[in-house]
C-alpha cells in the first residue's frame, strides 16, 4: 500500500511539470513552479540533516510518502533537480518526454516489480519491474506521438534507456540518471537524424 501512496504522489506532482510545459508557449513558469519545489525540498533537506527528529516527525505523518536514505537527497530532491536540469538545457519536446519517461517509468517500475517481481537482476531490482517501466513507458510514447514532434525511433531510444538506467545499481540516484540519460540520448538522436 505504501508503495502505491508513493507512486501515485509522485505521477500526481510529476505531471505538473510536463503538463505545464506543453500548454505554456515558455520554460518560465515550469522553471518558476520548479524553482518553488527545490526550495521547498531544499528547506526540508536542511532540516533533515539539521533536526532529524523534524523529519522523524513530518515522515510519520506522511504516510510512507518520501523515501529516504540516511546521507543522501531524498528521491524527491533528486527528481526536481533532474526537473530543473531537463528544463533548463534540453530542447521543449526531449525536455517534456523525458519528464513522462522519469515518471511513469519509476510507477511501472515499482509497482509491477513489487507486485510481481520474482527474477531479481540487481538488489530491489526485477526484470519484470523492468518490463513493467518499459511497457509503462512504451504506452506514454504513443500518447506523446500525437503531440511531440519527436519520431517513434527517438521516444522508443528513450523508453528503453531510461529503462535501463531505472534498474542499474547505480551510486546517483535514479531520479537524476533516468531522465537525463534518456534525453542526451533523444537529443542525439535528433541531432543526428
Amino acid at each position: 500500500m505504501i508503495m502505491w501512496k508513493r507512486k501515485l504522489y509522485r505521477i500526481g506532482i510529476g505531471l505538473i511539470f510536463p503538463l505545464t510545459y506543453i500548454f505554456t508557449k515558455t520554460v518560465f513558469l515550469p522553471l518558476l513552479i520548479t524553482t518553488f519545489f527545490l526550495t521547498l525540498l531544499g528547506a526540508l533537506e536542511y532540516e533533515r540533516w539539521k533536526n532529524p527528529n523534524v523529519w522523524k516527525w513530518l515522515l510519520e505523518r506522511a504516510g510512507g510518502v518520501f523515501k529516504t536514505h540516511p546521507g543522501k537527497l531524498t528521491g524527491d530532491t533528486c527528481f526536481i533537480l533532474s526537473v530543473l536540469l531537463l528544463l533548463l538545457f534540453f530542447p521543449k519536446e526531449i525536455a517534456i518526454a523525458s519528464l513522462f519517461f522519469l515518471i511513469f517509468g519509476d510507477a511501472g517500475s515499482g509497482i509491477i516489480g513489487s507486485k510481481f517481481g520474482k527474477i531479481t537482476v540487481f538488489p530491489g531490482k526485477t526484470i519484470e519491474g523492468f518490463i513493467g517501466g518499459f511497457i509503462f513507458n512504451l504506452i506514454v510514447s504513443f500518447f506523446l506521438l500525437t503531440f511531440l514532434n519527436l519520431q517513434f525511433y527517438i521516444l522508443l531510444s528513450g523508453v528503453l534507456i531510461s529503462s535501463i538506467f531505472e534498474i542499474l545499481p547505480l551510486k546517483i540516484d535514479d531520479n537524476l540518471t533516468v531522465g537525463l540519460s534518456s534525453g542526451i540520448l533523444m537529443w542525439i538522436l535528433k541531432l543526428t537524424g
